[in-house]
């Protein structure tokens, strides 16, 4: 015979059962809520972004390889229901510049550059923190510099130009950090996908999506003063740069 729960311990799976389903139910709602209306006179894009396999390959689950080769058994694994790191931005108006930091981590026996990716805005700035034990040497060949790091030491360096910059430990293999410079507007997507950017101003534009390991997704975009727009974009190794990524959809 099983064993009967008491009352009391049933009310309590009841009510958590209930709080996850509202939580869950929450969370839904968040992600494909439209923005609050703009700021007088400017407008705002949102959509999703989604990242698509190339045709005829069958995404497996995360942690297994999707090639037979042994050889390519160390191959990362793209999981395509998550961008992962992304950047969704626009090819015209005023950069944000702001700033992206990065950190020299040592971890048993491995030292990296943290995160492996990150975004700032063109005339912006990019500091490199040394949180390591020991000294290290940066390299960015991109921007034509090299600093030697000692512990606790930190660079600040300039990123007037937009495009993707790579930086490197020269000291130490598989190093290397990713950062892209944006030319105008920009939001890192949502682990969702979910993208937002808002105060743009009225005319045509670009909407372009970054991804580290795929190719640039892009969608024309007009943005009417006091306007909502959504757009969609999709990216993926079969999508082309030249053409849109989704029809943009005006949004009252």
């Amino acid at each position: 015979m099983g064993s009967v729960r008491p009352p009391c311990v049933r009310a309590r799976l009841l009510r958590r059962w209930l709080t996850g389903l509202l939580l869950a139910a929450a969370a839904i709602a968040c992600a494909t809520q439209a923005p609050a209306p703009p700021v007088a006179g400017t407008g705002t894009v949102w959509g999703h972004l989604r990242l698509v396999p190339r045709e005829g390959v069958t995404p497996v689950k995360p942690g297994a390889s999707p090639y037979g080769d042994r050889r390519m058994s160390d191959v990362e694994f793209v999981d395509y229901s998550k961008p992962g790191f992304a950047v969704v931005h626009l090819d015209s108006g005023p950069s944000p510049a702001g700033t992206a930091q990065l950190v020299i981590r040592a971890s048993g026996v491995r030292t990296r550059l943290d995160p492996p990716h990150a975004a700032v805005g063109a005339g912006g700035v990019l500091v490199v923190s040394n949180a390591s034990g020991a000294a290290h040497v940066l390299s960015a060949p991109g921007m034509g510099r090299v600093h030697r790091l000692e512990p606790g030491q930190q660079v600040e360096i300039a990123v007037p130009d937009a495009g993707e910059q790579s930086l490197f430990l020269l000291d130490v293999a598989r190093s290397e950090a990713t950062v892209f410079v944006s030319p105008g507007p920009f939001v890192v997507v949502s682990a969702d996908g979910r993208f937002e950017l808002s105060g743009l101003t009225p005319g045509s534009h670009s909407l372009l999506a970054w991804h580290p390991r795929f190719p640039p997704a892009r969608a024309p975009l007009q943005i009417a003063p006091d306007s909502v727009v959504r757009v969609d974009l999709e990216m993926g190794v079969d999508q082309r740069d030249d053409e849109p990524a989704s029809a943009p959809a005006n949004q009252p």
